[in-house]
């Protein structure tokens, strides 16, 4: 029973492929990684609360050791180069999207032109 659930588990988690067990694992590992480094941890501790699970299940599903070390040193290696990278992104980007938004906001108009029936606008009683 043990042999066929854990052929049913890796068939899920790996869809056939290395690299399909890596896409999946960064799927969900990479929005917990940026919540727990928004809330302030470190990234050396992000990665090793993160690595720890990983770890243990690719050598649950019965991968050779050197294929769990390099497997999740690579899946490691990549969470942090998202999370490093992505917080930099938004270091840089968050200060052009605010001045974006308060220029366009003072250079909208106030008081939209009327226009008449006649298909001429207005000066909004003038």
């Amino acid at each position: 029973m043990s042999l066929i659930l854990k052929a049913l588990f890796l068939k899920l988690i790996a869809g056939r492929t290395v690299a399909g067990l890596l896409g999946r694992m960064l799927l969900l590992v990479v929005p917990v990684a940026g919540i727990l480094k928004f809330i302030g941890l470190p990234l050396l501790a992000v990665l090793g609360l993160i690595g720890t699970p990983v770890f243990l299940l690719l050598g649950a599903i019965g991968l050779p050791l050197l294929l769990v070390v390099g497997m999740g040193g690579v899946l490691l290696l990549a969470v942090g180069v998202f999370l490093v990278v992505g917080l930099v992104a938004i270091k840089i980007a968050l200060p052009i999207v605010l001045v974006v938004w308060l220029v366009r906001r003072w250079r909208r108009r106030s008081d939209p032109p009327t226009i008449y029936p006649d298909g001429e606008a207005g000066l909004n009683g003038i």
